[in-house]
């Protein structure tokens, strides 16, 4: 037999391990053939369908480039080659190849459909809208660049238009996967939530294993209080995926809500071993703790996690995060963080209510009295600041401030009921001041 011959015949049996879904002896064939012909394209392109199928994408991805390269005026190796660029994020790269597959194939409306993806991922929507509206022009019908085209105004808010391009796409390709649980998820975002639990049930009874679906619905009743048949949705994903972090995460969020902590407490702990780096579970789990009086393990975890949040996080979140370290007694930490904020949003009202709040409680009384007193200057009628300024100036033992600052205090807040609780306690403590600072003046 010649090389020609046995490089044939590997190839033939890749084909037949891959049809009955043995991809790894189909890889090691494929490559046996290519160490006999190694610039062959199509045995190339096979190799990284082969590779993709397996999971193994960044491998799969120098396969297409290499074929592609070989073999440019082949649209479906162009298409195949720029679908898998744009899963592996690289979308700029998945541009460059997809644009030359539409100009050879304008019929091919995969290549249409990840184009617009591609230019959505970039945060170029107004491209990716036009680049849909040139598709429509070659293709009769195109329920992949719907598809492409709903995510797309979903991730802008637009939701109207998003539902429409999800329904259209599921009119055209009932089998296109994933298209209801889409549908489902604009609906919810635009409070058609109950129509949405219609359209999830329907879409799993089509497609009953799609996990990704089973979370969406999963989410969508913990949102409407529907813990319960969440639940059930998180746990039929694990029957599916028993590892799958997710689905631990949220049963772990459903068990909060339904104050069942010991189980949220277990759920979080697996997503912590399961993934180490799934940076929003630990004060989470530390919450979880916090729950059930595990404070030490909570103020150790909370600690730890304090020397890893990265310089980035959020401004909304940073303040429920030293919420946190505030019930877990840990008021200096959460000055420290809510310090640092401050001084690049020195304006920001709740972050400086927070503020002040850890810095009376940590027992910095000067630190806490100049950030109320920032706040009333910025929200005159912030009726906590002017307590916080009141009860700071009594614990310091000065009767005569803290009538000065109730009497401010209830000019801008008149009928603040705190206020005039805290105005008889500060008239209790000024008159025996005022008496001993008369009796200190009598001649004896």
């Amino acid at each position: 037999m010649t090389d020609w011959n046995a490089a044939e015949d590997h190839v033939d049996r890749a084909l037949e391990h891959f049809r009955r879904g043995r991809l790894e002896e189909a890889e090691k064939s494929l490559r046996q053939a290519l160490e006999i012909a190694p610039d062959r394209a199509d045995w190339q392109f096979n190799l990284a369908l082969t590779l993709d199928a397996a999971g193994r994408l960044e491998e799969a991805i120098e396969w297409y480039l290499a074929a592609a390269e070989a073999l440019p005026n082949e649209p479906e190796v162009l298409a195949s080659a720029g679908v898998a660029l744009c899963k592996g994020g690289r979308h700029e790269d998945a541009l460059l190849v997809l644009k030359r597959a539409c100009e050879m194939e304008p019929e091919c409306e995969e290549a249409w459909a990840h184009r617009i993806d591609a230019l959505a991922q970039l945060g170029q929507h107004e491209q990716a809208e036009a680049t849909y509206f040139l598709a429509q022009q070659y293709l009769e019908d195109y329920p992949n660049c719907l598809f492409a085209m709903g995510e797309s105004l979903f991730e802008r808010g637009q939701l109207d238009r998003a539902v429409w391009c999800f329904r259209e796409a599921a009119r055209q390709d009932p089998s296109l996967p994933r298209v209801r649980a889409r549908l489902a998820a604009a609906l919810a975002a635009n409070g058609r939530s109950h129509r949405a639990v219609r359209m999830y049930i329907q879409d799993l009874r089509e497609n009953p294993g799609s996990h990704e679906t089973l979370l969406d619905f999963g989410d969508l009743l913990q949102e409407m209080g529907r813990f319960v048949e969440a639940e059930e949705k998180y746990r039929r994903v694990l029957e599916l995926k028993p590892a799958d972090v997710n689905a631990h995460f949220r049963l772990g969020q459903v068990a909060m809500q339904m104050a069942q902590y010991e189980q949220a407490v277990t759920e979080f702990q697996l997503v912590k071993s399961l993934d180490p780096n799934t940076e929003t579970v630990t004060p989470q789990l530390a919450a979880a703790l916090l729950a059930v009086k595990r404070t030490r393990e909570a103020r150790r975890l909370l600690v730890e996690h304090v020397d890893c949040l990265p310089d980035d996080v959020p401004t909304d979140w940073l303040i429920d995060f030293c919420e946190l370290l505030l019930t877990a007694g840990l008021p200096g930490v959460a000055t420290d963080q809510l310090t640092k904020l401050a001084a690049e949003q020195p304006h920001d009202i709740r972050l400086l209510r927070r503020l002040a709040f850890a810095q009376f409680d940590s027992g910095d009384r000067r630190g806490g009295d100049r950030t109320s007193r920032l706040i009333t200057r910025l929200e005159p009628n912030c009726a906590t600041a002017h307590e916080n300024l009141v009860l700071s100036a009594l614990a310091a033992g000065k009767p005569g401030l803290a009538r000065k600052r109730v009497k401010r205090g209830l000019q801008h807040c008149p009928t603040e009921e705190n206020l005039r609780r805290l105005r008889a306690l500060v008239v209790l403590n000024w008159i025996p001041a005022m008496l001993r600072k008369s009796n200190s003046n009598t001649p004896r």
